[in-house]
Protein backbone atom coordinates (compact mmCIF):
# COMPACT_ATOMS: atom_id res chain seq x y z
CA UNK A 1 0.00 0.00 0.00
CA UNK A 2 3.05 2.22 0.86
CA UNK A 3 4.50 1.84 -2.48
CA UNK A 4 1.49 2.24 -4.22
CA UNK A 5 0.44 5.73 -2.42
CA UNK A 6 3.98 6.58 -3.23
CA UNK A 7 3.79 5.99 -6.91
CA UNK A 8 0.08 8.02 -7.07
CA UNK A 9 1.76 10.78 -5.49
CA UNK A 10 4.37 10.92 -8.35
CA UNK A 11 1.47 11.80 -10.53
CA UNK A 12 -0.37 14.60 -8.17
CA UNK A 13 2.87 16.83 -8.32
CA UNK A 14 2.66 19.90 -10.13
CA UNK A 15 4.77 19.60 -13.49
CA UNK A 16 5.24 22.59 -16.04
CA UNK A 17 4.73 19.84 -19.33
CA UNK A 18 2.35 17.91 -17.76
CA UNK A 19 -0.02 20.55 -19.21
CA UNK A 20 -3.01 18.89 -16.55
CA UNK A 21 -2.35 15.55 -17.27
CA UNK A 22 -1.65 13.18 -14.06
CA UNK A 23 1.52 10.94 -14.57
CA UNK A 24 3.01 8.75 -12.46
CA UNK A 25 7.09 8.08 -13.11
CA UNK A 26 7.64 5.02 -14.74
CA UNK A 27 10.19 3.95 -12.24
CA UNK A 28 7.43 4.33 -9.33
CA UNK A 29 4.99 2.23 -11.47
CA UNK A 30 7.36 -0.72 -12.55
CA UNK A 31 8.31 -0.79 -8.39
CA UNK A 32 4.49 -1.31 -7.77
CA UNK A 33 3.89 -3.62 -10.10
CA UNK A 34 6.90 -5.66 -9.49
CA UNK A 35 6.46 -5.68 -5.89
CA UNK A 36 2.52 -6.72 -6.91
CA UNK A 37 3.71 -9.67 -8.86
CA UNK A 38 6.30 -11.13 -5.86
CA UNK A 39 3.64 -10.47 -3.85
CA UNK A 40 1.06 -12.42 -5.73
CA UNK A 41 3.44 -15.24 -6.47
CA UNK A 42 4.58 -15.84 -2.81
CA UNK A 43 0.99 -15.93 -1.62
CA UNK A 44 0.07 -18.11 -4.31
CA UNK A 45 3.07 -20.45 -3.82
CA UNK A 46 2.40 -20.67 -0.13
CA UNK A 47 -1.44 -21.27 -0.13
CA UNK A 48 -0.27 -23.94 -2.80
CA UNK A 49 2.33 -25.37 -0.60
CA UNK A 50 -0.29 -25.71 1.68
CA UNK A 51 -2.97 -27.32 -0.13
CA UNK A 52 -1.01 -29.77 -2.32
CA UNK A 53 1.03 -32.67 -0.48
CA UNK A 54 4.67 -32.73 -1.65
CA UNK A 55 5.83 -35.37 -3.92
CA UNK A 56 9.51 -36.59 -3.71
CA UNK A 57 11.19 -36.63 -7.31
CA UNK A 58 14.19 -38.02 -7.97
CA UNK A 59 16.92 -35.04 -8.64
CA UNK A 60 17.36 -36.76 -11.90
CA UNK A 61 19.18 -34.32 -14.51
CA UNK A 62 16.24 -33.86 -16.78
CA UNK A 63 14.28 -32.63 -13.63
CA UNK A 64 17.27 -29.80 -12.81
CA UNK A 65 16.99 -29.06 -16.79
CA UNK A 66 14.04 -28.34 -16.65
CA UNK A 67 13.63 -26.81 -13.46
CA UNK A 68 15.87 -24.03 -14.70
CA UNK A 69 14.19 -23.70 -17.61
CA UNK A 70 11.30 -23.06 -15.59
CA UNK A 71 12.93 -20.33 -13.47
CA UNK A 72 14.52 -18.78 -16.82
CA UNK A 73 11.10 -18.67 -18.44
CA UNK A 74 9.75 -17.27 -15.03
CA UNK A 75 12.15 -14.17 -14.87
CA UNK A 76 11.56 -13.31 -18.77
CA UNK A 77 7.65 -12.93 -18.08
CA UNK A 78 8.98 -11.24 -15.20
CA UNK A 79 11.06 -8.64 -16.70
CA UNK A 80 8.67 -8.52 -19.59
CA UNK A 81 6.05 -7.25 -17.25
CA UNK A 82 8.30 -4.71 -15.60
CA UNK A 83 9.22 -3.36 -19.50
CA UNK A 84 5.32 -3.17 -19.69
CA UNK A 85 5.03 -0.73 -16.89
CA UNK A 86 7.92 1.13 -18.71
CA UNK A 87 5.97 1.26 -21.40
CA UNK A 88 2.89 2.30 -20.13
CA UNK A 89 4.71 5.36 -17.41
CA UNK A 90 5.58 6.82 -20.39
CA UNK A 91 2.88 6.01 -22.98
CA UNK A 92 5.68 4.47 -25.29
CA UNK A 93 2.98 2.81 -26.85
CA UNK A 94 1.60 5.52 -29.18
CA UNK A 95 4.92 6.00 -30.41
CA UNK A 96 5.18 3.24 -32.81
CA UNK A 97 1.57 1.82 -33.38
CA UNK A 98 2.43 -0.60 -36.12
CA UNK A 99 3.56 -4.00 -36.14
CA UNK A 100 5.43 -6.07 -36.53
CA UNK A 101 7.93 -3.11 -37.83
CA UNK A 102 8.04 0.16 -36.37
CA UNK A 103 7.42 2.20 -38.54
CA UNK A 104 8.76 1.41 -41.75
CA UNK A 105 11.57 -0.35 -39.93
CA UNK A 106 12.31 -3.08 -38.14
CA UNK A 107 14.80 -1.42 -35.93
CA UNK A 108 14.27 2.37 -35.42
CA UNK A 109 16.42 5.42 -36.20
CA UNK A 110 15.78 6.55 -32.96
CA UNK A 111 16.72 3.68 -30.83
CA UNK A 112 19.68 5.06 -28.66
CA UNK A 113 18.71 8.79 -29.40
CA UNK A 114 19.67 9.50 -25.65
CA UNK A 115 22.42 10.00 -23.59
CA UNK A 116 24.51 7.94 -21.90
CA UNK A 117 23.19 4.83 -23.98
CA UNK A 118 21.83 3.27 -20.66
CA UNK A 119 19.20 5.95 -19.84
CA UNK A 120 17.39 5.05 -23.41
CA UNK A 121 16.65 1.73 -21.61
CA UNK A 122 14.29 3.61 -19.22
CA UNK A 123 13.94 6.76 -20.48
CA UNK A 124 14.04 6.73 -24.54
CA UNK A 125 9.94 5.98 -25.32
CA UNK A 126 10.63 4.30 -28.67
CA UNK A 127 14.00 1.80 -26.79
CA UNK A 128 11.16 0.67 -24.38
CA UNK A 129 8.66 -0.20 -26.61
CA UNK A 130 11.39 -2.01 -28.98
CA UNK A 131 12.70 -3.87 -25.71
CA UNK A 132 9.10 -4.78 -24.52
CA UNK A 133 8.26 -6.00 -28.16
CA UNK A 134 11.46 -7.95 -27.99
CA UNK A 135 10.97 -9.89 -24.74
Amino acid sequence: GLLGWYMVKSGLEEKPDSHDIPRVSQYRLAAHLGSALVLYSASLWTGLSLLLPQHKLPETKQLLRLRQYAHGTTALIFLTALSGAFVAGLDAGLVYNSFPKMGERWIPDDLLAFSPVLRNIFENPTTVQFDHRIL
